[in-house]
């Protein structure tokens, strides 16, 4: 199968579809291309959670060779996302909100529907990757999950057809990374990514990961994308890399 000059890999059953990102390295050299799963029996999201990874849903990898400088790489969360609000709102009646949680969920309703996992690769020859995998709940969703999920079905009432899901996915996400210009053009891609942030301006919570708690208000983002906390009159920053619960309402 092929979107818009771009091979598709479907599998029906695979562990992860970013595990298989990388087994399949050194055996492809038509690059870009996508690997789509069925169904997922180990799928994860950032510090390796376990991400409920069920059929009818769309669970795919995104894989493309590069040269961005590593400072960088993290850019791609913000300019996946807005793709994937993009292809989302698509499906959208235009009568509901959706956001963007920092620093790779979609949130519609307070309830998670998709969440974004960027990793690096490298083959035996040495090239370097990236595998942009994307998780979108279109159908089904878990009940019980640290944060309340939802699928677009619920949502919008509709079903959404997972190949012209890709389709527009596809189109989007190629879209943005050309608009992006390895880095040259982030600030736009921000300044475009806070129009929908979840919460900002608002209080959070945020645990990080040597067990302290902090509460504050979620202020702005800084170029480079990292999150400026207000807290008891100071400000601080943090990065994706840093946060280890999902931000919460205070």
């Amino acid at each position: 199968m092929r979107t818009k000059e771009i091979d598709i890999i479907i599998l029906d059953e695979i562990d992860s579809t970013n595990n298989e990102a990388q087994r399949i390295l050194n055996h492809k050299s038509n690059f870009p291309l996508w690997i789509i799963a069925n169904e997922q029996t180990s799928g994860r999201g950032r510090k390796n959670r376990y991400w409920v990874s069920q059929k009818g849903n769309f669970m795919g990898t995104f894989i493309l060779e590069h040269e961005i400088e590593k400072q960088y790489i993290p850019h791609l969360s913000f300019v996946t996302s807005l793709a994937l609000k993009k292809t989302i709102d698509g499906f959208n009646s235009g009568m509901t909100d959706i956001f963007l949680k920092w620093p790779n969920d979609i949130i519609i309703n307070d309830s998670k529907c998709a969440g974004i996992l960027i990793e690096s690769l490298r083959s035996n020859t040495d090239k370097e990757y990236l595998a942009i995998g994307i998780g979108v709940n279109l159908i089904k969703f878990p009940l019980n999950s640290s944060f309340k999920a939802s699928s677009l079905k619920k949502e919008f009432n509709i079903d959404v057809d997972r190949n012209e899901f890709l389709n527009k996915l596809n189109i989007n996400l190629l879209e943005n990374i050309k608009r992006w210009e390895n880095g040259k053009n982030f600030s736009q891609i921000l300044e475009d990514w806070k129009k929908f942030a979840y919460k900002i301006n608002e209080n959070i919570s945020m645990l990080l990961p040597t067990g302290k708690k902090l509460d504050g208000i979620f202020s702005d983002l800084n170029d480079q994308g990292g999150l400026i906390l207000c807290h008891n009159g100071e400000k601080s920053v943090f990065y994706a890399a840093e946060i280890i619960e999902e931000l919460k309402i205070v």
